[in-house]
């Protein structure tokens, strides 16, 4: 099974690149994924924000319309794909979608990227729900232990969790393996990158470690790729 993810988008009004997800469609028919996963942050949702001061110019409203657009552009590719599909009387391309959501996808509740994704047909799990394809659990972040804080690193995440992981969050990429004396296998943990091109300083406390792409992998036999956000942008 070949898997794509992406995470960490934090599309917002300030810095929209409605193209990348273009680009990211149309790499998506070529290369056909059996699963698209995002792991979440799909926006940054800066107005829902507790500090006042960081809340930004824009409305609630705004910033949903705003990944709308992104996300209608990655579909609207797919829906060609399909049409031409069945006008050449070819099998149809139907990757299954799954959206894992992120801290600043749920804030205050909100519920708005949930429904939004599920529109479009992508299963949604809720903010911190693992979900497996393959023997692989995917999630947005992982705790240590029953700590309420994520955990860093991939070597934490295979210490803490003890299998075949892959996360978002931390917008740098990371990777680990392991041996599990329970299944007699290697395990692996995986941090992936961000799908992102905004360099306006927002999460400043991490933006000098920030990795952006995307994430290739391959169930049998394991094997995986980081690929830069910028094999999309050439062809912009």
């Amino acid at each position: 099974m070949n898997i794509l993810v992406i995470s960490d988008s934090h599309i917002s009004p300030a810095c929209p690149n409605v193209n990348l997800w273009t680009k990211l469609g149309e790499f998506v028919v070529k290369r056909k994924p059996d699963v698209i996963i995002h792991l979440g942050d799909v926006a940054d949702l800066s107005s829902l924000a507790w500090l006042k001061n960081a809340r930004g110019p824009y409305t609630t409203k705004d910033e949903l319309t705003t990944v709308a657009e992104h996300l209608i552009a990655f579909e609207d590719v797919l829906l060609a794909e399909r049409n031409k599909n069945r006008k050449d009387k070819k099998a149809i391309y139907k990757p299954h979608k799954i959206l894992c959501l992120g801290n600043h996808d749920v804030r205050n509740g909100y519920t708005g990227i949930q429904d939004l994704f599920e529109d479009f047909d992508w299963f949604v799990a809720d903010y911190l729900e693992p979900v497996e394809v393959d023997g692989i659990t995917f999630c947005h972040s992982m705790m240590k232990g029953l700590t309420d804080y994520p955990c860093t690193t991939a070597e934490e995440l295979l210490e803490n969790w003890h299998g075949n992981v892959v996360v978002g969050h931390g917008h740098k990429q990371d990777y680990a393996e392991s041996y599990s004396l329970a299944t007699g296998d290697r395990i692996r943990a995986i941090k992936c990158p961000v799908f992102n091109t905004d360099d306006t300083g927002w999460a400043k406390q991490t933006r000098n470690k920030w990795a952006r792409g995307f994430t290739m992998i391959s169930t049998d036999p394991f094997e995986f790729i980081w690929r830069d956000i910028s094999c999309l942008q050439e062809n912009s």
